[in-house]
């Protein structure tokens, strides 16, 4: 599947901080994130950089298929604990079984 990472608050400075990933490590990590519950109707990945959030359908805009699902990045730099706290929620019980076993 094909994703596009919609990137615009790292694309608005003209350097990306080092401590920020870059837009390719984010679209190499969307690729090997895993599903979680939805937020507010909209799909939800963990990666290991980031969390991804389906973006936001307008009134006249045409829907993405699976195969071109428009996301956003969730950095916790960017949005607050609560926010953060959220998107936890929403991926700790669709962890996959190998992250979560302990053994």
């Amino acid at each position: 599947m094909i994703f596009t990472v919609l990137l615009t608050a790292l694309m608005a400075t003209a350097e990306t901080p080092p401590t920020e990933p870059t837009a390719d490590a984010l679209q190499s990590d969307l690729q090997t994130a895993y599903p979680c519950q939805d937020i507010d109707g909209r799909k939800v990945w963990k990666g290991g950089l980031a969390y991804y959030i389906e973006s936001y359908i307008y009134d006249g805009q045409s829907s993405q298929t699976a195969a071109d699902i428009a996301t956003d990045a969730v950095l916790p730099g960017d949005n607050s604990p609560e926010t953060m706290k959220e998107f936890e929620q929403a991926c700790v019980t669709m962890a996959p079984a190998q992250a979560t076993n302990e053994n």
